[in-house]
């Protein structure tokens, strides 16, 4: 596949489009394109314009071209490579499940738990509440993403140490706090300019020295 040329039809089918909803601009072989070129690496910037052109709400646009949400402790430099490169996906896999309902989600994904709170707890002790939503988080973003060849996924809970932790456990404290990291970002980006598309006709300030950059946490009550 030629990747260049796709990425490319994908922008011209987008602005041959104009009078149709999002959710029918982004056929399957459009949205197996973006996948494709989300899960090697590609800046969110571009998706986050191409979304804006097929009139994805300014909202959805403002989540996926946000930056990460993490405790800036100097333990942030420990979070694999792999994580970063899940919540790019699980983005824009929220963000298409999204438009196709003609919603707006609340919730950030497992991963975006993970990269905020992998730094709190190497730092300090979590409380047994916040360790069983870190458990979960951190399971259920390995499980879907299988980021090791050769790893018996499985066998994960077994491998942790522990007995599964049920979702419906953890639901609250996990909702809330999945619902804060996604709010942040959605408002940090709001301030950079994006999803003013019906506003103002300015040109989206494409800067990856922002949009790349990491959202400091305050101090969250997770500790024991």
């Amino acid at each position: 596949m030629n990747q260049q040329q796709s990425l490319f039809d994908v922008e011209e089918t987008i602005r041959n489009s104009k009078s149709q909803k999002a959710s029918e601009i982004l056929t399957p072989s459009t949205r197996k394109i973006l996948q494709l070129l989300t899960s090697q690496g590609i800046n969110k910037v571009v998706t986050a314009s191409l979304l804006d052109l097929a009139g994805a709400s300014h909202e959805i646009v403002q989540y996926i071209v946000g930056p990460i949400v993490t405790q800036q402790n100097g333990w942030q430099q420990s979070i694999p490579s792999w994580v970063g490169k899940a919540i790019a996906v699980d983005r824009l896999d929220a963000a298409l499940r999204e438009i196709d309902k003609g919603e707006v989600g609340k919730l950030a994904s497992s991963s975006e738990v993970v990269a905020l709170m992998m730094p709190i707890a190497f730092e300090v002790p979590l409380s047994s509440e916040w360790t069983d939503v870190y458990l979960w988080a951190s399971h259920d973003a390995l499980v879907r993403h299988r980021p090791f060849e050769n790893f018996k996924y499985d066998q994960l809970w077994e491998k942790i140490g522990t007995t599964p932790v049920q979702y419906e456990k953890i639901r609250s404290d996990y909702e809330t706090l999945a619902a804060d990291i996604r709010s942040r970002i959605v408002k940090h980006t709001a301030k950079e300019g994006w999803g003013k598309r019906s506003s103002n006709k300015n040109k989206h300030p494409v800067k990856a020295t922002t949009t790349e950059s990491n959202i400091q946490m305050e101090q969250l009550s997770l500790f024991s």
